[in-house]
């Protein structure tokens, strides 16, 4: 190495790149495991006050029976025949005509630990419009007899209902309950009817108002022949996903307001709901999240990724000055400079826990520029060369955040990064006799300010 110190000094360069890889890589593992410990407290959240909510109906059960002539064979003589009248029993399931709906929803923020967690509670008033289809026979001369019939509710998660959801149709007024024990209903909740409104093509008037809780998002499904829903919120950051965007959406610092409408020739969802009873489909459904303007485990795993970037552009930069100053930098020093490096990963987590991540971010560099230029006042040997270099440590912590913050933007930022990066070197170092460089010099020679330690 004697012979050849620049292949020397940047085989041990990079060798030190690698050992702060391992710490690096420790410090992402600990942001999955801390993500990881703020889903459970979610779910801690969820299990004691309702989880994500997807409401579904109503719809009208119809239990029927229909009984039909056949004919069968008379025992003991195959050439004799006899009719029989067989009954057996079916279900219709019919949607809403019209669903209107709407809904107010009201946030707040539960702690469990250090972690926050938005909960939700909501109103909601639907109306609607059923229209009932005559049920057609499916045998010939088949004769119909209508059971008990039912409107049927559901919502993921019936801890949330903050009391029974009260249906008037018609001139009746009732609440759901617990579909009745025995009965296989594709739907939790059901409210009785009575068979004399159901005439072909009547018309069935209906409101359902009731009261939900829950973590998280909330959602519907598209089951009505035309699906209208309106939702109101302060929390202004939403985040809307499903099948189905909002036809009309207002944002702003005081909340959301959104408008959906389906119409059932664009949505599958009847079809999958008549379908999943035998095949365990799931349903199309659209909905709004909560979602947390800035999530510190997200951003934090995105800058740990940008980590040894981050380390080697400061080593290159540090190594072009180093050829072109006449520095002399230990590896000692280099590692010293790279752990500060890497601890300010550490730092942004364990701050961005207790603090809005602006200013997580703005104290944990600080704390590592800081550090570093009065480091590098020694290892340089003045105050001039270690701001030098601080400013250039401030220059990348802020592209770094820009990066960061812009994630559709991130990488042309870090493209053009790199980029300028690169062409400071070459043009640094554009004068550069690489044959003659980093030679070895008599300690006469050397820079008098980097072969002994300034005085604090």
């Amino acid at each position: 190495m004697n012979k050849y110190p620049l292949l020397g000094k940047v085989l041990i360069i990079g060798f030190l790149m690698i050992a702060l890889s391992v710490p690096l890589a420790m410090v992402y593992d600990l942001v999955i495991e801390r993500s990881r410990t703020r889903e459970a407290a979610v779910h801690d959240i969820a299990r004691a006050h309702a989880g994500e909510q997807t409401i579904v109906g109503p719809v009208l059960y119809l239990p029927y029976t229909e009984t039909y002539p056949t004919t069968v064979p008379v025992p003991g003589d195959a050439a004799l025949t006899r009719v029989e009248m067989v009954t057996k029993e079916h279900v219709s399931i019919q949607f809403p005509a019209l669903l209107e709906a709407r809904g107010r929803l009201e946030t707040e923020t539960g702690m469990r630990g250090i972690f926050p967690v938005t909960v939700y509670t909501s109103r909601h008033e639907a109306r609607g419009r059923f229209v009932f289809e005559d049920i057609v026979p499916r045998m010939k001369d088949g004769q119909i007899a209508l059971g008990d019939p039912l409107v049927l509710m559901g919502v993921s998660d019936l801890r949330g209902l903050m009391r029974a959801p009260q249906l008037r149709i018609g001139t009746n007024a009732v609440a759901l309950r617990q579909a009745p024990a025995g009965m296989k209903t594709p739907l939790p909740l059901a409210a009785p009817l009575s068979r004399e409104q159901f005439k072909p093509k009547a018309a069935l008037e209906f409101q359902l108002d009731y009261e939900l809780a829950g973590t998280g998002a909330i959602g519907w499904t598209p089951l009505a022949d035309e699906t209208i829903v309106n939702l109101e919120s302060p929390w202004p950051h939403p985040s809307f996903g499903g099948s189905f965007l909002p036809r009309t959406r207002q944002v702003t610092d005081q909340g959301f307001e959104a408008t959906w409408s389906v119409p059932s020739l664009s949505s599958r969802a009847q079809q999958q709901f008549l379908d999943r009873r035998e095949q365990g489909q799931t349903l199309e459904t659209f909905d709004v999240r909560l979602q947390d303007p800035v999530d510190v485990y997200r951003l934090t795993e995105r800058a740990t990724k940008y980590g040894l970037m981050f380390v080697l552009l400061t080593f290159a930069a540090f190594f072009a000055l180093e050829m072109v100053k006449r520095w002399r930098i230990h590896p000692m020093q280099y590692l010293m400079i790279g752990a500060a490096l890497v601890l300010f990963f550490l730092l942004l987590l364990s701050l961005a826990e207790h603090a809005p991540f602006p200013w997580a971010y703005l104290a944990a560099s600080a704390a590592c520029i800081g550090l570093l230029g009065y480091y590098l006042r020694h290892v340089l040997g003045g105050w001039m060369p270690g701001l030098g270099m601080s400013g250039m440590l401030a220059t990348l912590y802020g592209v770094l955040y820009g990066i960061l913050i812009s994630e559709d933007n991130a990488l042309i930022m870090g493209s053009l990064l790199l980029f300028g990066v690169l062409a400071a070197i070459m043009i640094a170092t554009r004068k550069l006799d690489w044959y003659n460089v980093m030679r070895a010099q008599p300690a006469s020679d050397a820079n008098p300010a980097t072969t002994a330690s300034a005085p604090v």
